[in-house]
C-alpha cells in the first residue's frame, strides 16, 4: 500500500512538515510495511518556502525588515537559480502568525515588511516577484509594499498616508515609483474571493485578524475609495478581480499598482514540482488544514489536493481541527471522507497542545479502516 501525505500547516500550531510526520506515524502503527510518502505542501501561503527548499533549485535569502505592526525583524525569500526570479512569502513579514494574539491590529497593519523584501530581491537582480498570499495580518491592499518600492500615496494636504488599512480612505492621490517597467509580476494566490462584500477580504477575513463590525465598516470604506482612485490611476478594475481579497486585498492592490497577473499558488507549486505525479502512484491520499469548510472551495490546498486525486480515481481522506460543510459539495470535488481528527469534547488550547497525537490517532483508525476495506 502506497499512502501520500500532502497536507497544509495548521496554522499557528503546526508546520505542514509536523502534520505530514504525524499522518505518517500514524498510518505506520497499523501498516508498518506501506510506503509512506511525506510531501508537505502549501497553497501559495505560509509553506511555500518549505515546499521550494526541497523541490526547486535556489536558495533562500534573508534581508533585514519589518513585521506588520513596523517592528524590526529578519525574514526570507527564496532566489531561484537563474538569480532573476524570487518568490516571496508575504506572511513571512506581514504575516498574523508573526504578532502576538494581544498586540494585533488589523487597522494599523501593513505590507510594508514585504515590500521591503521584494525591494531587496529588485536590488539583487530580480525581474519576476512572484508574491505568495495567504496569512496575512493586514487589510491595507497592498498599499505599504507599494509605499516600500517607492510609491506616493498621498492625502488632500499632499502629506503621505501613514501605514495601515484605516489610512486607505484619506487617499487622494497616487505617484508610481520609478523604473518598475522591467518588472513581471505574479501573485500566488490561496483564494478566491474578491476585494469588497459579504465574501471580500475585510468581511470574510477581517474578524479573523480581530476586527469588530465598527473597524470592519471603516476598513471596507476605505478599500472601496482605495479601488476607485486605482480605477481612476490607471484604469484598472480592481473590484471585480477572483482572489483579489487575498491576504487583506495585496492581490487586488498588487494587480492595480503594477498589473500583476494573479494565480492559484497551489498550481504554480505543483508546476514546479513532481506533486501530480507522486499522487498519481497512491493507492490513498491524505490531505489537511486546520478547519476544512466552505473556504477550502475557494483555493485552498486540501480541496486542490482532492481534485487531483478524483481526477486520478484515488481515494482522498481529509483531516481537520474543525470541519464544517458543505459537505456533499466536497464530497464531489473528491474527497472521500473527511474527519475531525477531535475524540471527544475538547478545547481549543488542548487541541492545539495535543494536535500531532490527535493527527495521528485519526490517520491510525482510518487507515486500518481503509486496509481491512481493501479487496
Amino acid at each position: 500500500m502506497h499512502v501520500v501525505i500532502v497536507p497544509d500547516s495548521f496554522k499557528e500550531n503546526l508546520t505542514a512538515i509536523e502534520v505530514a510526520d504525524a499522518i505518517g506515524d500514524g498510518v505506520l502503527d497499523v501498516a508498518p510495511q506501506a510506503q509512506v510518502s511525506k510531501f508537505p505542501f502549501s497553497d501559495g501561503g505560509e509553506g511555500s518556502l518549505d515546499v521550494l527548499c526541497r523541490h526547486a533549485q535556489g536558495k533562500l535569502i534573508s534581508c533585514a525588515t519589518s513585521n506588520a505592526l513596523g517592528e524590526p525583524i529578519e525574514a526570507q525569500y527564496f532566489l531561484f537559480e537563474d538569480g532573476h526570479t524570487a518568490w516571496v512569502e508575504l506572511s513571512q513579514a506581514a504575516g498574523l502568525a508573526q504578532i502576538l494574539p494581544n498586540k494585533r491590529n488589523i487597522l494599523k497593519a501593513t505590507t510594508y515588511g514585504t515590500g521591503l523584501q521584494i525591494r531587496d530581491a529588485i536590488n539583487k537582480g530580480c525581474t519576476h516577484i512572484i508574491l505568495g498570499v495567504g496569512g496575512s495580518a493586514t487589510n491595507d491592499g497592498g498599499a505599504g509594499i507599494f509605499q516600500a518600492l517607492g510609491g506616493k500615496l498621498l492625502d488632500q494636504q499632499g502629506n503621505p498616508l501613514a501605514y495601515g488599512g484605516q489610512h486607505l480612505k484619506n487617499l487622494d492621490r497616487i505617484v508610481p515609483p520609478e523604473s518598475m517597467e522591467h518588472m513581471q509580476w505574479t501573485i500566488a494566490c490561496d483564494v478566491e474571493n474578491p476585494l469588497l462584500g459579504p465574501y471580500g477580504a475585510t468581511q470574510t477575513y477581517g474578524p479573523q485578524k480581530g476586527a469588530t463590525p465598527d473597524m470592519i465598516e471603516d476598513l471596507e470604506f476605505g478599500l472601496t475609495h482605495f479601488s476607485n482612485l486605482i480605477f481612476q490611476r490607471y484604469n484598472r478594475d480592481i473590484r471585480s478581480l477572483k482572489g483579489g481579497g487575498a491576504a487583506g486585498g495585496t492581490a487586488a492592490g498588487m494587480f492595480g499598482f503594477v498589473n500583476a497577473t494573479v494565480k492559484s499558488g497551489f498550481s504554480l507549486l505543483a508546476q514546479m514540482t513532481a506533486l501530480e505525479r507522486i499522487l498519481s502512484q497512491a493507492d490513498l491520499i491524505y490531505t489537511g488544514e486546520g478547519k476544512i469548510d466552505a473556504q477550502s472551495l475557494h483555493g485552498k490546498l486540501t480541496v486542490a489536493v482532492a481534485r487531483l486525486g478524483k481526477k486520478h480515481k484515488i481515494p482522498v481522506i481529509g483531516l481537520g481541527g474543525t470541519i464544517e460543510g458543505p459537505y456533499d459539495t466536497l464530497y464531489q470535488e473528491g474527497f472521500s471522507g473527511i474527519f475531525s481528527i477531535q475524540k471527544g469534547p475538547i478545547s481549543l488550547e488542548e487541541s492545539k497542545t495535543n494536535a500531532s497525537q490527535l493527527l495521528r490517532d485519526a490517520s491510525s483508525r482510518i487507515t486500518q479502516l481503509y486496509a481491512l476495506a481493501k479487496p
